[in-house]
C-alpha cells in the first residue's frame, strides 16, 4: 500500500522549511496519510515527489515509482523529480535535521554546493 501525506503529516514543516509547498496537504486532504489513488496524485499534482529512501528501493529505484498509477501523470512523474530521504529521519526532528533539510534543498533545487 503506498500513501500521501495529508495535513498533519510531519512533513509540511520539513516541505515548508525548504521553501516549497506541501502538494498533498494543498490538495485537501486532511488525514495524516491517505491510500494514494492515481485520481488523488494527479489531483496533488506534485512538481516534487518526498519518498523515504527504502520504499523507493522496494519499487525499483524513480522507474519503478514511476509505474504506479498516477505518478507519470504528474508534474513529478513527468520530470522525474523524486526527493528521498532516509528512513526513520523523515517524520523524526532529531539533531540531524539541518542534514534533512539541506538533503532536501539540494535535490528539491538540484544544487550541490557548487558555485
Amino acid at each position: 500500500m503506498y500513501l500521501i501525506g495529508g495535513r498533519g503529516s510531519g512533513a509540511t514543516s520539513l516541505i515548508e522549511a525548504a521553501g516549497a509547498v506541501d502538494a498533498g496537504a494543498g490538495s485537501g486532504l486532511e488525514k495524516d496519510f491517505t491510500a494514494i489513488t492515481g485520481e488523488a496524485l494527479v489531483k496533488a499534482a506534485p512538481d516534487a515527489i518526498l519518498v523515504m529512501a527504502k520504499g523507493l528501493e522496494s519499487v525499483g529505484g524513480v522507474d519503478g515509482l514511476a509505474e504506479i498509477p498516477g505518478v507519470a501523470q504528474t508534474p513529478a512523474g513527468m520530470d522525474r523529480r523524486i526527493v528521498s530521504v532516509e528512513d526513520g529521519v523523515l517524520l523524526n526532528y532529531d539533531p540531524r535535521t539541518d542534514q534533512v533539510l539541506t538533503s532536501v534543498i539540494e535535490q528539491l533545487y538540484d544544487t550541490d554546493g557548487a558555485a
